[in-house]
């Protein structure tokens, strides 16, 4: 959105004028009927559903029936919490309709503003002119483009209740010290896993003490645009990760992996760790085992027990590789089992047992082409492996052109037909 944008509303910049509801008279004296006492103002904690309001939600925003009561439920515990005064059933629906309207305007589709609703319903009570405007104009003006803006409000639409002097410039300003660069400042706020009243709280000083320990900060900005929920914990958190990265993982201080290792464990409880080393340890692993691992991959460990297990499975028990042969390919544990690993490793077994290829090809290598050039080298020159890798990876070839095609397919996807 730019300046001309919020003229083509029809607001002077010194007095904007006010929305018209959509709603015509009917669905007004509907809507009304059964509102009349809706707890935007009650004093009571009892958040009983309200039928029109959970309607309105239905009929204007899209929402299903549940996302609409559980959305008033979130909103009469908002309101409440704020003590928030009382407000007319006029005035709410001309409000929202003018916020959905404003939203829509700067590029927000129906399934933003929904789910911008659904994680906070208060924006329905912004103030367009005192509230989003100023906010809109100040991101753009902090370098903000119109489709980035469209991103912070759909990960976090409670920035517009934030205060503009008091927690978003000074947050943005405390990130660019870091950053050193407004563009991935930016790209940290659209993250849904930021949260700008702990930056100057939690993150400043975390990084602050990870420099201290010799840890680049080019590293710690990569990591910052990634993730930068790990670097949320509290101070004493990260201070005691630092130690039990070397004691409890066995990732030298030295080593590139040290941060990696420190994520971890400010992303998932010690007991949680544990439990998936054990994991290994079931399948004959060695403590060395699992630490050349860990320190070639430390967030392999938050990869889900039951995924682990599978894979641990398939490569140990179907294919017969070793634990130490494992612990020094970290490449099969992070791609898809399903989707990389297991059509690639079908397609080679065909083509080795049919005496097509001469050369002893493998998995770890087969793995580390691209899709399309495992597709040349290995798929599209043998019809007798097209059945074979259609099955397992959700190909379908063309007898017309040789090439595959993701399923589901028909002539009409291909652009003018056959």
């Amino acid at each position: 959105m730019n300046l001309m944008l919020v003229r083509s509303w029809g607001w002077p910049l010194g007095r904007m004028l006010k929305f018209h509801s959509n709603y015509n008279g009917a669905q007004r004296l509907n809507f009304f009927h059964g509102f009349r006492h809706l707890l935007l103002y009650s004093t009571s904690t009892s958040a009983e559903c309200n039928p029109d309001f959970a309607n309105y939600l239905v009929d204007f925003l899209g929402f299903s029936k549940q996302q609409a009561l559980s959305t008033y439920t979130k909103l009469v515990r908002s309101r409440l919490a704020r003590g928030a005064k009382k407000v007319s059933d006029f005035e709410f629906v001309e409000n929202s309709n003018s916020v959905v309207k404003f939203l829509k305007q700067n590029g927000l589709e129906q399934c933003h503003i929904r789910t911008a609703v659904v994680s906070d319903p208060l924006i329905l009570f912004s103030n367009v002119e005192k509230t989003l405007i100023p906010k809109t104009l100040a991101f753009q003006k902090m370098g903000f483009s119109v489709s980035d803006i469209v991103e912070v409000v759909k990960v976090n639409p409670s920035i517009f209740f934030m205060g503009l002097d008091t927690k978003i410039i000074p947050a943005f300003q405390a990130l660019k010290e870091i950053m050193g660069c407004d563009l991935h400042v930016i790209s940290i706020m659209k993250s849904p896993r930021i949260r700008l009243l702990s930056v100057s709280k939690l993150l400043v000083p975390n990084v602050a003490l990870l420099m201290n320990h010799g840890i680049p900060i080019e590293l710690i900005r990569k990591q910052l645009l990634r993730n930068p929920f790990p670097f949320l914990r509290k101070t004493e958190f990260t201070q005691d990760a630092l130690i039990r990265v070397e004691e409890k993982l066995g990732i030298p201080r030295d080593s590139p992996r040290f941060l990696l290792g420190i994520m971890l464990l400010n992303s998932l409880k010690e007991t949680t760790v544990e439990s998936k080393r054990q994991i290994f340890k079931s399948f004959g692993w060695t403590e060395s085992d699992v630490v050349t691992l860990t320190i070639s991959s430390p967030f392999l460990l938050a990869l889900s027990e039951a995924n682990l297990k599978k894979r641990l499975g398939f490569f140990m028990n179907e294919l017969g590789y070793k634990p130490s042969f494992l612990a020094k390919t970290c490449s099969l544990f992070t791609c898809s089992l399903e989707k990389r690993i297991v059509p690639r490793h079908k397609t080679l077994l065909v083509l080795k047992e049919k005496g097509l290829i001469t050369l002893d090809y493998s998995l770890v290598s087969a793995v580390s082409y691209t899709e399309s050039k495992f597709l040349e080298k290995f798929v599209l020159p043998f019809k007798e492996v097209h059945e074979v890798y259609s099955k397992h990876a959700g190909f379908r070839f063309s007898r017309w052109w040789d090439r595959p095609f993701f399923i589901p397919f028909s002539p009409t996807d291909v652009k003018g037909g056959i």
